[in-house]
């Protein structure tokens, strides 16, 4: 006797089951598509961070340098000190640098 069962009496003991495992497969694919996909955007984001950083090296060491240069007079003309230069390339440095010459508190989100 042999206990091998083959396809079709599979098929015809339980088609249920076949549908859901396709339809679980289907939903497993689609799941690793989306996980794909976000795991290739945040690649081309970091990749692209990653390049503007290089190309604006340059440019940012050379404003740092020549604001080093500048003496602490000529700092306090344009509202930084020593300890401001670093900080300079910060993002929200701008945003609070707005503030303060529009007379805003620190604490308070410009009025765009």
């Amino acid at each position: 006797m042999d206990a091998r069962i083959t396809k079709p009496e599979f098929d015809s003991a339980i088609p249920a089951a076949a549908v859901s495992m396709s339809s679980a497969q289907a939903v497993a694919l689609e799941a690793m598509q989306i996980r794909d996909e976000a795991i290739g955007q945040w690649i081309r984001k970091a990749a692209t961070a990653a390049f503007r950083a290089v190309i604006e090296f340059p440019r940012r060491r050379r404003i740092y340098d020549e604001l080093s240069m500048l003496s602490d007079r000529e700092l306090a003309d344009i509202g930084l000190n020593r300890g401001d230069i670093p900080r300079v390339f910060e993002e929200k440095f701008e945003a609070r640098a707005r503030q303060a010459a529009n007379g805003l508190p620190q604490g308070r989100a410009a009025a765009a």
